[in-house]
């Protein structure tokens, strides 16, 4: 399905849903965004009653279950996704990040790139492969990637949402500066 564009595939399927449906659809995914997963899940299964085999909602769910760390559950929902439309391009890339984040890295690019097959400018498939090639010491390869991922468009699921911001890099150097205008701060005030 060479669609084109991110989200089209996602779009592609939202058009065939009623007004009232698709209206459903856009406020779920609100609340996945602003983390409002009960509600966000409530909205999606109310939509599975009506259309049993939507595929973006089976993706959606997945991401909600990503974003709960119950990747166990997400698998099952990206893998009915793909049972339904195997060349659904998010949830493909979806599936990649859980077999990235079990450490196979070679599973994980298999399912980027098979993303890819299925849409060639699907931006978040581009900027997990960049990612993978840049951990893997090929810069060159990762910068490609990269500079693709955002002429497309990215969105990606962070499984580590845990991480501390302070572990972020380049913030030990804020932190430092702060200390150190603090100190200096302190003594031209005393």
């Amino acid at each position: 399905m060479k669609t084109g564009g991110l989200f089209m595939q996602e779009e592609a399927y939202i058009k065939k849903l009623s007004k009232e449906l698709q209206k459903k659809y856009k406020e779920g995914n609100r609340k996945v965004e602003t983390g409002r997963y009960n509600e966000a899940e409530g909205l999606l299964r109310e939509i599975l009653e009506v259309e049993a085999e939507f595929v973006p909602v089976f993706n959606k769910l997945g991401v909600i279950s990503i974003y709960k760390k119950d990747l166990d559950m997400a698998r099952k929902y990206l893998n009915q996704a793909l049972t339904i439309d195997s060349e659904f391009a998010p949830s493909l890339t979806n599936m990649g990040s859980i077999v990235r984040e079990s450490g196979d890295m070679i599973r994980a690019k298999k399912y980027y790139k098979k993303a890819l097959e299925s849409d060639e400018e699907y931006g978040p498939a581009y900027n997990n492969l960049g990612v993978i090639a840049r951990e893997e010491g090929d810069f060159a390869e990762s910068v490609k990637y990269l500079k693709k991922a955002r002429k497309y468009g990215n969105y990606t699921v962070n499984i580590s949402r845990d991480k501390r911001f302070y572990k972020e890099p380049g913030c030990i150097f804020s932190i430092l500066f702060l200390i150190i205008l603090l100190v200096l701060l302190y003594f031209w005030l005393t």
